[in-house]
């Protein structure tokens, strides 16, 4: 293990206190920093201090996702892709039904042997087993038994609701409860996750960790008296404002983004959406984001996405009213909140009543919040903040006090104190 370093002063001494005392950590997740995924961008901020060196192990069957333009966050090992079924397709649906989950639970023990096996390979002090598939929190918490090592669950996103119904959240339901008794300690990132959690599995020891963001690279101090702060409504159609999204787009969006598309139709060419996204033209189309005012451009590096937020006119935060796994989008964080918030831009949040999103937003009036799929309130909106600039300028002001909960080294304090507490 390597030495720690001898503290400073200040702030940076509490940052080489909280380094010295990290426990290394297996890591299994399907997304791995670095990578476009905002869990692997959560995942990624948390663990920058020990960047390039070989202290932490991720473990994934989604290594091809990685970034080979930036440096690495420790040591690397692939898991083996799901097999989903015991034998080839069977005509019977009830037998095919059991034929299914029996291979789920078979991934989860395979996923779990191969995850001792690199562990040996790679001693670590800590197993932590993310959500965002349905194998690898039991695999992670069966491996960390067989080693006798501490489990921590890290929950992004609902582990039992983020899956439609079918044979994914039949594995996630019957897994939950026994994951859940051997984790030491079960990380979320807002308190409306913790609650439905907490009230499935009661008893379980929560810590709350907001995804975070770098606010110094967001430049708060450079933002706020530009263009945008003082401009009045575009003359014309040839000059649009720009109504700013980046990330993935899917299924626990795509109605909002309906939405969407149906205010800037009615708004005649006065506002383009512009979205940036990995995804290609073929999914994004599939998913709603289709029309006149509507432009995909390519995923771009996190640094860059940063600055295009900057120069947008409005960012937009979606989270379906039409969904089939509304839980998820009740509890759902995504990383862009933060970033968002930190921008110096006015932010419009599109997401049901009673979601984290909109309670946030709301509670704190740091963007404008629609939380009825009402187009023509979203309309509006989006007017409202085209031609008043005082109110532009409230939302940034209270948007940027709201960011600093989610300041990456807020967060880093707090993921240290939730594994500080496992022994």
């Amino acid at each position: 293990m390597r030495s720690p370093r001898w503290p400073g002063s200040g702030f940076s001494a509490f940052q080489d206190i909280v380094r010295s005392i990290m426990k290394r950590l297996a890591i299994v997740t399907t997304a791995v920093p670095p990578s476009a995924s905002g869990q692997a961008r959560v995942l990624g901020a948390l663990l920058a201090q020990e960047r390039g060196e070989s202290r932490h192990l991720f473990l994934s069957d989604q290594l091809q996702a990685l970034d080979p333009g930036e440096a690495g966050f420790g040591v690397y090992a692939a898991l083996s892709s799901p097999r989903f079924q015991i034998m080839r397709t069977l005509g019977n649906e009830h037998i095919q039904r059991l034929n299914n989950f029996a291979g789920l639970v078979r991934d989860v023990w395979a996923r779990a042997g191969e995850i001792v096996a690199a562990v040996k390979q790679h001693p670590v002090q800590v197993i932590v087993g993310c959500s965002g598939n349905p194998f690898d929190l039991p695999a992670a918490a069966i491996a960390a038994r067989r080693l006798k090592l501490p489990f921590i669950a890290y929950l992004f996103d609902d582990p039992v609701y983020q899956w439609e119904k079918g044979p994914y959240r039949s594995l996630a339901r019957f897994w939950e409860k026994r994951w859940a008794a051997r984790a030491a300690k079960v990380i979320v990132p807002n308190e409306v996750l913790a609650e439905d959690v907490r009230a499935r599995v009661p008893g379980t020891s929560m810590a709350i960790v907001r995804n975070p963001v770098a606010l110094k690279q967001i430049e708060l101090g450079k933002i706020g008296s530009d263009r945008v702060a003082q401009a009045g409504p575009p003359p014309s159609a040839q000059a649009p404002w720009t109504v700013l999204y980046t990330g993935s787009v899917y299924s626990a969006q795509a109605s909002a983004f309906r939405n969407l598309i149906a205010a800037l139709e009615r708004a005649e060419g006065r506002f383009h959406l512009h979205v940036h996204t990995a995804q290609s033209e073929a999914q994004v189309r599939d998913n709603g984001l289709v029309g006149p005012f509507v432009h995909r451009f390519d995923h771009l590096p996190q640094e860059q996405a940063l600055m295009r937020q900057r120069e947008a006119d409005i960012l937009f935060l979606p989270l379906a009213f039409e969904s089939p796994i509304p839980e998820v989008v009740r509890s759902s964080a995504p990383a862009k909140v933060a970033e968002y918030l930190a921008s110096g831009r006015p932010v419009v949040v599109h997401a049901p009543r009673g979601s984290f999103v909109s309670s946030f937003f709301t509670a704190r009036e740091a963007g404008l919040v629609i939380d009825q799929p009402d187009v023509e309130a979203l309309a509006q909106a989006l007017t409202r903040l085209s031609e008043d600039a005082t109110l532009r300028a409230h939302l940034v002001a209270n948007a940027r006090v709201a960011a600093k909960e989610f300041g990456v080294d807020r967060a880093r304090a707090a993921f240290s104190a939730a594994l500080g507490e496992v022994a």
